[in-house]
């Protein structure tokens, strides 16, 4: 199957399209193996879903070969790109006989004329041209050769990658991609929020490579790269539950700090600390609070997690307050919505909810927590989720939504074909008692996703 099929036939509702990168050395990050075979290694991204995989041969830099290539197409069946600085005809032959089925031309190191014979002449050899931009005015050739494999590098490749790039260079230069081109992110990709924002900007895939060579575990961080919906386990409250959700691909580690009501997740700020050494980089860690902003930016300054969720009784202005601090700290905000009239009109001073989502857009949280569990019911267990409310809120609120409450691996499959969330958010369906988590249900709950 060529490459360019193999992707369009991935593209699906319930997954995202992460193209696996294979190289054994980066010139930033260095060794990328860590004493691992590049043919088990592929065979491995091939049984976790992978539909394509990419494999940089660049000898010099990036201590890659042909040979590698070769030995990886004849180990598994799927299609393959070759990432290399390509400049003839002899490249593409050579590229063909070893295995791959689609080349990589980057515009910022070929000349105009160059570039375009090139890419004929992969199509004549039965090769799938991916033609890698990285500034806005390589889209001129890119739209005059009516390209169907399009990437953006959001790294660059003069520099062999050692700038800090990020995301955000495919959120400025996916319009401009052809309208019929499959378009993909590649470079500086950590975790599934920067997949997502990518594909949300319009990129079709993501093309991965570091973060998944340095993840623990190969399979599951892969997995969990590819998942639309992001999962948080919430009430972690020891490292081996911790390492669970890690090997599982548990994307969201949530853990109760200090909450002001008695619940029996709460975990000591410093107890916090110590478990947030175990999640490592590409999961997020999350602790749920509630407090004055002194309190909370005290623990936030302590813990250092990627993101917390306000749950309390916290006003507008507080939490306004609290949520720029966080994004100073590269911190994102959570924040949970009341969901009756009583409630908003005390925090809020107003009785609508769309309103009151209305002030919190105008806010710097980036979600919103739809929970029945509010305030002093927070431990409660009888409480269900709203299915027809959650949906009331997601198609008022600007700002992306989480559920929670009740939420069980018999009843997820049901709550997400009818709310269409982007995260769900759980904790007693994910335990046999406060803060013993059962792996078996979390791995029924993953296959949901």
């Amino acid at each position: 199957m060529k490459f360019l099929t193999a992707l369009k036939n991935a593209k699906n509702d319930k997954k995202n399209i992460v193209i696996p990168d294979i190289k054994v050395y980066s010139p930033k990050e260095g060794d990328l193996m860590h004493g691992r075979s590049p043919v088990e290694y592929a065979k491995i991204l091939q049984a976790a879903g992978a539909p394509v995989i990419s494999v940089v041969t660049e000898e010099k830099e990036f201590h890659g070969s042909l040979a590698m290539l070769r030995a990886i197409a004849d180990a598994v069946e799927l299609p393959i790109l070759r990432k290399d600085f390509i400049h003839t005809k002899e490249d593409l032959i050579a590229t063909k006989e070893a295995g791959a089925d689609a080349i990589l031309l980057m515009c910022s190191c070929l000349e105009r004329d160059e570039l375009i014979m090139l890419y004929h002449e992969a199509l004549e050899l039965g090769l799938d041209p991916f033609v890698e931009t990285h500034v806005k005015e390589d889209f001129e050739l890119v739209n005059e050769l009516g390209a169907e494999l399009v990437g953006i590098n959001n790294r660059d490749i003069l520099v062999l990658e050692r700038d800090d790039g990020d995301v955000s260079n495919t959120l400025s230069l996916a319009s401009l991609a052809p309208k019929n081109a499959f378009l993909v992110t590649e470079s500086s990709i950590k975790n599934p929020a920067q997949v997502r924002a990518a594909i949300s900007a319009g990129a079709d895939a993501a093309l991965v490579g570091t973060a998944i060579l340095n993840a623990k575990y190969t399979d599951a961080f892969y997995k969990m790269l590819c998942r639309k919906v992001s999962l948080k386990i919430c009430g972690l409250m020891n490292e081996q539950d911790i390492e669970t959700c890690v090997r599982l691909g548990v994307e969201r580690i949530g853990m109760v700090v200090e909450y002001p009501l008695s619940v029996p997740w709460n975990l000591s700020v410093d107890r916090a600390a110590e478990l947030r050494k175990h999640i490592p980089e590409g999961y997020q860690a999350c602790f749920v609070t509630g407090g004055t902003t002194e309190e909370i930016m005290k623990r936030c300054d302590t813990v250092k997690p990627d993101l917390i969720q306000i749950h309390y009784k916290e006003n507008l202005d507080e939490t306004a307050e609290i949520a720029r601090l966080c994004k100073e700290r590269g911190i994102a905000v959570i924040k949970t919505v009341p969901l009756s009239e009583e409630g908003c009109l005390e925090q809020f001073g107003c009785s609508d909810i769309t309103e009151a989502l209305s002030m919190l857009a105008r806010t710097d949280i980036e979600e919103i927590l739809v929970d029945p569990r509010q305030g002093s019911v927070v431990a409660s267990k009888k409480l269900k989720l709203d299915v027809s409310l959650a949906s009331k809120v997601i198609a008022a609120s600007a700002k992306k939504v989480v559920v929670a409450g009740g939420i069980t691996a018999d009843n997820l499959g049901d709550i997400l074909a009818a709310t269409g969330c982007e995260a769900v958010d759980i904790m007693n369906g994910s335990e046999d008692a406060p803060g013993h988590k059962n792996e078996e249900i979390i791995k029924k709950i993953l296959e949901l996703l």
